[in-house]
């Protein structure tokens, strides 16, 4: 039986602690409860959806959360974080996720400053909760008692249902996409002859990687794929996708230098699968059309050129700062800006172009290598030699590009190049790793 004075002490209790954890930590907090009404706070469908909206929280918030606690009462289950962020940014993303989350609804999420202040919705212009069930504001059909307590049950279990439903469908593009990205990144380093990179044949300019660093590398980064795949198929902005596949990001770092022992082989191609194969998801999720994940790559990275300002005050330069400073290249931040343009307009329709005309994936692969090394402004060359090197091997990939548009490879040709490119240590890194993006935009797109 429900127990009016536990349930009120309870609630003056979780007041205690919040106040407690704003008080140790010097920080705002968050908290999220369910919205879910009666007078068993704890059942099934309340507890269910709970951890499904910490989960989006944790993942967000990341390595910003200082501490989190759980409390498990007559109230329903709670969680309470301490977040080092600015209160006023961390309220905006609650609201995000109330609104926009198919399942926001059916949750609290109240954000408290580090003075203790309440923010709410006013503070942004905002309008109170709308109802569940109709147009009308939730507070004023919960005074009217417009809908029963059980509407409003059945209510937010359809929605749970509804997202169970997505979340399938979610599994299923989470398993395709990801095993199509880490296929990518296996048949890129298995393209041969490949001017530089390293191959199943060769080291190529390379001494501290094989082939085989590569398979332990790519695999290494198949947990990362699944996890940006499942962050990209969501509601939330991209904004905040953007803000959970960083972090995501920073852990595959630690992974693939774990399995390499601490050789960079796919730093880049981290950066830049990342950010495709969560926006190909997103661009799922929505039901658009396949080019309209350049859109939304376009979309995510429009400030991304401002991780250069204020660059000459820095002190600890990146090799693409460098390059930026001394050359004014921007590298892959351009590339991605610009919605990977490249191989939107181009380079998928060579590589397709190959494999329909039924030639060997491998010839496919060089065909489309020879094209992207021909336009690319590839920083990885940049980093070794200078930028006369850099013309000389897009003056050399746009020559052999024009001489095999229509006409079959000469492999021996090719591999004297490549031999020729080796003793120069020349190496293409950036145009690999647009290679195994290309493929994997062209695999996946018989999903759209």
């Amino acid at each position: 039986m429900f127990n009016l004075e536990e349930f009120l002490l309870m609630r003056e209790k979780r007041v205690d602690i919040q106040n407690y954890i704003i008080k140790k930590y010097n920080n705002p907090i968050l908290v999220l409860r369910a919205n879910y009404p009666g007078e068993d706070k704890n059942a099934f469908v309340p507890k269910y959806i709970i951890e499904i909206i910490k989960e989006e929280i944790s993942q967000i918030f990341n390595s910003q959360i200082i501490f989190i606690k759980k409390l498990e009462s007559i109230e329903g289950p709670t969680y309470i974080y301490s977040i080092k962020s600015i209160g006023k940014n961390i309220k905006k993303i609650a609201m995000e996720i109330e609104e926009s989350h198919i399942l926001g609804r059916c949750v609290d999420i109240d954000v408290f400053d580090k003075d203790g202040y309440a923010f709410s919705r006013k503070d942004f212009g905002g309008e109170k909760r709308q109802c569940l069930l109709c147009e009308e504001m939730a507070f004023i059909c919960g005074r009217n008692r417009t809908h029963t307590q059980k509407e409003v049950q059945e209510a937010i279990e359809k929605k749970l249902e509804k997202y169970l439903d997505i979340k399938r469908r979610k599994d299923s593009i989470i398993d395709s996409f990801s095993n199509l990205a880490l296929k990518s990144l296996i048949l890129e380093v298995s393209a041969s002859p490949s001017f530089g990179l390293v191959s199943p044949h060769t080291k190529g300019s390379h001494e501290d990687m094989d082939f085989f660093t590569f398979v332990d590398s790519s695999f290494s980064l198949s947990t990362y794929f699944k996890q940006v795949v499942g962050a990209g198929y969501s509601s939330l902005s991209v904004d905040l996708i953007f803000k959970k596949i960083r972090y995501m990001g920073k852990l595959a770092e630690r992974d693939m230098f774990l399995a390499t022992n601490n050789v960079n082989t796919h730093k880049g191609m981290i950066f830049l699968m990342g950010i495709t194969a969560a926006l190909a998801a997103k661009a799922k999720f929505e039901n658009l059309p396949f080019n309209d994940i350049s859109f939304l790559i376009k979309k995510m990275c429009k400030d991304i050129l401002k991780d250069f300002d204020n660059i000459h005050q820095k002190t600890n330069l990146t090799h693409g700062e460098k390059l930026y400073i001394k050359y004014g290249v921007v590298g892959v931040r351009g590339i991605v800006k610009n919605g990977l343009d490249l191989i939107f307009n181009n380079a998928i329709a060579i590589f397709q172009n190959s494999i329909e005309k039924q030639e060997h994936i491998n010839h496919a692969m060089i065909r489309t290598l020879v094209f992207l090394m021909s336009n690319l402004e590839d920083t990885t060359i940049l980093h070794r030699h200078d930028i006369d090197v850099l013309n000389f091997v897009r003056n050399k990939a746009n020559e052999l590009h024009l001489k095999f548009d229509n006409n079959f490879l000469d492999l021996i040709l090719l591999k004297e190049i490549e031999d020729s490119f080796i003793s120069k240590r020349i190496s293409p890194g950036g145009a690999a790793d647009l290679l195994a993006i290309t493929m994997f935009l062209a695999f996946i797109k018989k999903y759209f």
